[in-house]
């Protein structure tokens, strides 16, 4: 087979992938609540000849080829974000929800390249399994469809997944292939609630005020980076939410800070983690409150196996051109990667590999970032993605 077809079948299936992108860009839905979105992956997957299967919460799987030989798994993510979209496009969601991160371009992909393993079955040495999954902006969506079987019958042996990445100074559609072992931190989001006493702003001494314990905890957060770990550690504590109180003249009775943390080393993980705890229950206890740290959602670091990760980088230029697949260690001054995604979940299990698929070029429009209400990103490189997903399933397949 020509590879170079695969990216042409890809291109003229374009029409198709944008009006699918578009349904679910104007019809956002978050975490484990996908109804239509759900429906609307297995209606396609059943047209196109498939026999989906719903996978845990949300999640829908479906498999294509035969049992000759291993299986290979490809991941898109289905889910929004609780953000309200400010683009100006004729499709912009108006639900107060958002795919700000490009979940609708990955599940559109994901269907495009199962339209196209569908047609080339006969060539496929083994089986493709497609992994659409829910919950990813929560680190959720993974384990869950994990823990209800997504990597067994058939038995996954390795898998891939790609990420849209804007605002990059590059031709989109170029596709960055991820370096060896970990890319990507692990995450857990945490909580911090203090409690006091409330009462009276004229009277705060017949009060316990929590603000100023939570105050200082976020003072005290700060310093654990600059003070007590080494000038290189890779790490990335947040506060990204400050509450307390409803009105000014009213001491409330509690207050509550909310974040992330982000490590490259499980050690420091969980020593962070440690002292996080122990600032906020003597920083408490000095101002006379009580505090509860609780650790919530999360995800280790993300893996990328140096056999899989060789095989794309010799591979994908017989599929999408040589001038469009990008190492990341190629990139010049390219910071390290504090962001995070569940995909690592899959890739503690089995050897994967994560393709950042350039979607909007810098060089030519506003450089937003995912997450940004104002993202708007360039559906010219859904062919790309599409021909990336097929190349390394059937390469894969036919190497192992």
């Amino acid at each position: 087979m020509d590879k170079k077809l695969i990216l042409e079948e890809a291109k003229a299936i374009q029409a198709e992938m944008v009006a699918c992108r578009r349904q679910l860009h104007e019809n956002p839905e978050t975490g484990f609540d996908l109804e239509n979105t759900t429906q609307l992956v297995m209606d396609k997957l059943t047209a196109m000849g498939y026999t989906p299967e719903r996978c845990g919460k949300a999640g829908v799987v479906a498999t294509v080829g035969n049992s000759n030989g291993k299986t290979f798994l490809l991941r898109g993510d289905m889910d929004a974000l609780p953000i309200t979209e400010e683009t100006a496009l004729d499709f912009k969601s108006e639900n107060g929800k958002m795919h700000a991160c490009g979940h609708d371009i990955h599940t559109t992909m994901l269907l495009g390249a199962a339209q196209l393993l569908k047609k080339h079955e006969s060539e496929l040495n083994g089986t493709v399994k497609l992994m659409f999954q829910p919950a990813e902006e929560i680190m959720e969506g993974a384990a869950d469809m994990i823990a209800n079987g997504v990597l067994e019958n058939p038995k996954v042996d390795a898998g891939s997944m790609i990420h849209i990445a804007p605002g990059l100074p590059m031709d989109d559609g170029s596709i960055i292939v991820a370096n060896k072992g970990k890319s990507l931190s692990s995450c857990d989001w945490y909580e911090i609630n203090i409690t006091g006493k409330g009462g009276h702003g004229s009277m705060p001494m017949m009060a316990i005020d929590p603000i100023t314990p939570a105050a200082n905890i976020f003072l005290a957060l700060n310093e654990i980076q600059t003070r007590e770990l080494p000038a290189d550690a890779l790490t990335a504590l947040t506060v990204g939410e400050f509450h307390s109180g409803t009105t000014s003249n009213v001491i409330p009775e509690t207050a509550s800070l909310k974040g992330t943390l982000r490590t490259y080393d499980e050690g420091m993980r969980q020593q962070i983690k440690d002292r996080m705890t122990e600032m906020a229950d003597n920083i408490a206890k000095a101002y006379r409150c009580t505090a509860e740290t609780k650790f919530l959602s999360g995800c280790p670091t993300l893996e990328n196996g140096a056999d899989i990760v060789d095989l794309a980088e010799s591979i994908l230029p017989e599929y999408i051109g040589a001038e469009k697949v990008i190492r990341t260690e190629d990139i010049p001054g390219l910071p390290v990667q504090m962001g995070s995604e569940d995909f690592a979940y899959v890739s503690h299990e089995v050897p994967t590999v994560m393709y950042a698929l350039a979607a909007a070029d810098s060089r030519v429009s506003e450089a937003y970032p995912v997450h940004h209400p104002k993202l708007v990103l360039n559906e010219d490189i859904f062919p790309y993605g599409v021909a990336a997903h097929v190349g390394t399933a059937m390469e894969w397949l036919a190497k192992n």
